[in-house]
């Protein structure tokens, strides 16, 4: 028994994973031999290879291009499916999914089939492996032209029965495009629908996303925040910050894991989630990313114990279900802890 022991073994919360970044390359790769996406799709073989080695610079065209291969509502049942299996092999009991609709609704599929299809992989899952799983609904920074109809979408009663439990704007570069969202996340937050934000990775970026467009929880690489002005505006307006420790890593943000801000967000007072991004890029899950916390920044296992409640109290569930799930969470790691032969100040 060992510290990597009891994180494997852990329940855990995932709240900040993209759909799109989750394919399973095989799954992928079968998906578009069924829709002749071999026979339509110009250099598909290059584009498949890439996905061993994105070019991360271009992740986000990456996403988009891959896809458009998911032409079918059952394509979409089965990839959600695939991220369940992953997550339950992790110990993951409750995950809130980003999607982007439009990415599958632009080949042709309606929204009330996309709803379908997603919840047809999610019920699945939930019976098969007590995954329970819900929805942001994701615009990319690049179309904001739709944005209101995204969240015309998210806020629809067939979405809330649905299992949508937020809205987002994700991509790069968003404090530069502040007037394209700042009155969509208004109207967001007067429908009282959760807001999350692709946070940028300076300081400024951090202060404009946070003072202009009022997120409940920023997502990203969390280099920037641990700077005293950005960080002290994230701990008085009370956002969580979902970090993704190896995709700052895979996208040149920091040379080295030890380089990453988490321990100083932590120390800063900061409320601070471990996520994955996009896992299937970056070639990660999240009890990785909870292992590189105790290997490389020697965190202990009482602060990953406080990463993963973080996550409880910060997803969107209601109070009572997030209530019921920290107590359980709690009596399951004294267990654990004495299972694993680890206490609470053990690091690697």
């Amino acid at each position: 028994m060992s510290v990597e022991s009891f994180i494997a073994a852990m329940p855990k919360v995932e709240l900040y994973v993209q759909l799109e970044g989750a394919y399973p390359k095989e799954t992928l790769a079968f998906i578009a031999e069924q829709n002749d996406v071999p026979l339509k799709v110009k250099h598909y073989d290059q584009i498949l290879r890439s996905l061993d080695n994105p070019d991360y610079a271009r992740i986000d065209d990456l996403m988009r291009n891959i896809s458009q291969w998911i032409q079918q509502p059952e394509d979409l049942t089965r990839v959600v499916y695939d991220l369940g299996v992953s997550l339950a092999k992790q110990n993951v009991r409750y995950a809130e999914v980003g999607i982007c609709p439009l990415y599958f609704l632009d080949q042709g599929i309606t929204f009330e089939q996309f709803l379908s299809a997603i919840n047809d992989g999610r019920d699945r899952v939930e019976r098969a492996w007590r995954v329970r799983m819900a929805w942001i609904l994701h615009i990319p920074v690049n179309d904001p032209r739709r944005a209101e109809d995204v969240l015309r979408w998210a806020t629809s009663t067939s979405a809330r029965k649905g299992g949508v439990v937020g809205f987002g704007v994700i991509g790069p570069e968003i404090a530069s495009s502040l007037e394209d969202f700042e009155r969509v996340l208004k109207t967001a937050q007067k429908k009282d629908i959760p807001r999350v934000v692709q946070a940028g990775n300076t300081p400024e970026a951090v202060q404009l996303i946070v003072e202009h467009l009022a997120p409940e929880r920023l997502i990203g690489s969390g280099v920037g925040a641990e700077q005293s002005d950005a960080s002290r505006m994230v701990s008085e307006q009370k956002v969580t910050y979902d970090v993704a420790i190896t995709g700052t890593l895979k996208s040149g943000l920091i040379s080295r894991i030890e380089d990453h801000p988490v321990r100083q967000m932590l120390d800063d007072g900061l409320q601070v989630c471990v996520g994955t991004g996009l896992p299937a890029l970056f070639q990660t899950s999240l009890t990785n990313e909870y292992g590189a916390l105790i290997r490389q920044l020697n965190f202990s296992v009482g602060e990953i114990q406080t990463l993963c409640l973080n996550a409880v109290r910060a997803s969107f569930q209601e109070e009572g279900a997030k209530e019921s799930m920290q107590a359980e969470f709690e009596a399951e790691f004294t267990r654990l802890r004495l299972e694993h032969q680890v206490t609470l100040e053990t690091t690697q």
